[in-house]
């Protein structure tokens, strides 16, 4: 039987004392003692390497800690708060639950940084994950220490771990769509982006692909960078029904349609796999916005997982297509 990993084992790798080990690991340091963010990072690493894995939540419960506060934490380069932000609207979601529930919200965004870009989120009970910037090894270390956390979005960050998220329900909404696009024709381009890997885009592209073998409708792949080229204009053309997986990538093909007087919904059909957040894309059918409730879905899970209720690996929000100009016809 392995021996139990304990405090004094991961205080002895890092370096520092007991009591060091045990204000970072609970969330107390600058608290009941000060730590540096270097040593921080190294009672991290060493509980890390050690498979050291406290509950967090267990234990504020059992010491009946009300430590009522959520971080709210993206990699990405621009915090959600900005109402441009095409995570803005996640982001009130969460917020209006939080207060509901009476929880404060500690919002951190450290992308720009190079260390410790995680160490933080320790200060609350939990944590809400938004943005598709990769930081898996941050990420991987507060899920094997069992550091409560929901993702907003699918996201895979290691084989066997498991990864609390909320999401929208894409194969119903794109199955739908492509019921409405096969009145048009039998045939598809699929237009997504080279620079796009995450996992939204990946989930949409199975589905689509999976729902065009049900219903019989060819489709072909077309990968883009930031430019249409003649190629996959032609390609467009050649079936006169198109998906794009982004709305930034329908503006690149939807002035070039009109340049060429070609009229969306006449000469050329489709829709976006994406809501219109933007609210700038009335000619294109997409679906509904339902990115508060996902927001405040993911606060209500986060809660559960600090109950100690089971709670399934995901939860999905269902969206109604839109129909618009580009498959009603003109």
């Amino acid at each position: 039987m392995n021996k139990r990993v304990t405090l004094s084992d991961v205080a002895e790798r890092a370096g520092v004392s007991k009591a060091t080990v045990s204000a970072v690991l609970s969330g107390k340091a600058g608290k009941s003692i000060r730590v540096s963010e270097t040593r921080m990072m190294r009672v991290f690493a060493a509980a890390n390497a050690l498979g050291y894995v406290p509950n967090t939540a267990a234990q504020q419960l059992k010491s009946g800690d009300d430590n009522h506060i959520i971080a709210v934490f993206t990699y990405e380069n621009m915090f959600p708060a900005d109402p441009k932000s095409e995570y803005y609207l996640f982001f009130a979601g969460i917020q209006q639950e939080a207060e509901r529930e009476g929880y404060d919200i500690l919002i951190l965004n450290n992308w720009a940084k190079e260390k410790s870009r995680s160490s933080r989120i320790r200060l609350a009970s939990g944590a809400i994950m938004i943005g598709v910037t990769r930081d898996d090894m941050h990420i991987t270390g507060l899920v094997k220490q069992q550091f409560p956390l929901v993702f907003v979005g699918r996201r895979e960050i290691g084989k066997g771990l498991p990864v609390n998220f909320v999401s929208f329900d894409y194969f119903r909404a794109v199955d739908d769509i492509v019921r409405i696009v096969s009145r048009f024709s039998d045939r598809l381009i699929y237009i997504s982006s080279r620079l796009s890997n995450a996992e939204p885009s990946a989930d949409k592209s199975l589905y689509l692909h999976q729902s065009c073998s049900d219903h019989g409708i060819t489709i072909e792949d077309v990968l883009i960078e930031n430019s249409v080229t003649e190629e996959s204009l032609k390609k467009v053309l050649s079936s006169k029904v198109v998906i794009f997986d982004r709305l930034f990538i329908a503006d690149l093909f939807t002035p070039v349609f009109k340049e060429r007087n070609l009229v969306i919904g006449k000469d050329v059909f489709g829709a976006i796999l994406e809501d219109d957040w933007t609210e700038s894309h009335e000619e294109w059918t997409s679906w509904e916005n339902r990115r508060m409730e996902l927001g405040a879905l993911a606060v209500k899970r986060l809660i559960a997982f600090l109950s100690g209720k089971d709670v399934d690996a995901g939860k999905m929000v269902e969206m109604n297509v839109v129909e618009r100009l580009s498959t009603s016809g003109v």
